[in-house]
């Protein structure tokens, strides 16, 4: 049996006899590719011709199917399959590369991506992005969307420049941008449902909800594709209309890239429990390069700043702490003050008392 790297260069020294004569020609890449959370990939690169734009086919998945016991030649015939149903795809973008330097016709198709700081330090370094908290915001163009996925390429500071437009600028294009593709704030239990019974779940964001009518008070953050919906949490004016719409604080669980879970700070849940609660679904649930973060989040409604839970948990314990020790340090000096107070009046009535006693005794003595 093959090892990872040998299977690979087998598919690439042979992927050709399954293609096309079109595709004869073209020099046949491997290539890492690191994704989201520092997850990193091998793709094969497959040119046809001298397209511009060439399609990339991820060989991990297909390595494992090899490992599980399937026929090497058919996991080759699968990339073949796939480079040549990515054809149409990568024709399409190809007509669209004269575009993609013209910001005025790209600033519609772009799109806020939302990830973990500290996860993504490298991915970051050459993209345009912004700092919000724990969280970075880099952007993309979509060139494609549809109901199968999204076509897109990231904006790097390369690209920016080449736009001669800053990262503020491209930020406020890409989250108006977003607003247009639509936010959708839903219960979960009527996501679950409308899973069962079918049916649409009502979007809440516009509406001021009875919390005490609510039995079980979790909601769901996404836009109307659920893809790459997370990142409206960094819109200001989405997260006041969460607010009005609780009518109270809330907790922000990062669930995925997707979509984030609203919880309103009833004061049930403690936020070690809520910290703990992402970190099993991430390790269990959620593949590794759509995990978003497992640092939950606290919004005030009224004001919709936002911070992580755990560090303002901290910050206010640590000011009652302070409080505390400053009213014991006062209630302290008060008693002290009392006491040095009734001394010195003791002391003072001493003084006095003292030169009586000596003209007594000088009288005598005379």
């Amino acid at each position: 049996m093959m090892n990872r790297k040998e299977f690979y260069e087998y598919v690439k020294d042979n992927v050709k006899a399954y293609l096309p004569k079109s595709y004869e020609e073209g020099e046949i890449k491997l290539q890492e590719v690191e994704k989201n959370n520092g997850l990193k990939l091998t793709g094969i690169t497959i040119p046809n011709g001298d397209q511009r734009i060439v399609p990339t086919i991820y060989l991990d998945s297909l390595y494992q199917e090899y490992i599980n016991g399937k026929d090497v030649d058919s996991c080759v015939g699968d990339v073949a399959d796939m480079r040549i149903e990515a054809q149409g795809k990568a024709e399409f973008l190809n007509m669209g590369v004269p575009d993609i330097l013209d910001y005025e016709k790209m600033k519609d198709k772009l799109q806020v991506r939302i990830c973990d700081k500290e996860w993504n330090t490298d991915r970051l370094e050459d993209k345009a992005f912004t700092e919000h908290g724990d969280f970075a915001a880099y952007y993309a163009i979509n060139l494609e969307e549809n109901r199968e996925g999204i076509s897109s390429i990231p904006v790097t500071i390369s690209l920016m420049n080449e736009w001669g437009v800053s990262v503020e600028q491209i930020q406020a294009d890409a989250m108006m941008a977003d607003r247009n593709r639509g936010v959708r704030l839903v219960d979960m239990t009527q996501i679950i449902e409308s899973m069962i019974f079918g049916g649409t779940p009502k979007n809440l964001l516009n509406e001021k909800l009875d919390m005490e009518t609510v039995e079980n008070p979790m909601f769901c953050l996404t836009n109307e594709s659920k893809m790459n919906g997370a990142s409206l949490l960094l819109q200001e004016d989405i997260r006041k209309q969460i607010g009005e719409c609780l009518e109270s604080n809330y907790f922000v669980i990062p669930s995925s890239i997707h979509e984030v879970l609203i919880i309103p700070d009833n004061g049930i849940f403690q936020v070690s429990e809520l910290n703990a609660m992402v970190q099993e679904v991430n390790e269990t649930q959620v593949e590794r390069q759509e995990q978003l973060s497992d640092k939950v989040q606290f919004c005030d409604g009224k004001t919709a700043v936002m911070e992580n839970a755990e560090r303002r948990e901290a910050r206010i314990e640590k000011a009652k702490e302070a409080e505390k020790a400053e009213t014991k340090a006062a209630s302290k000096g008060g008693i002290h003050g009392r006491l040095e107070k009734a001394k010195a009046e003791i002391k003072a009535k001493e003084v006095n008392k003292a030169p009586k006693d000596k003209s007594k005794d000088l009288a005598a003595a005379l």
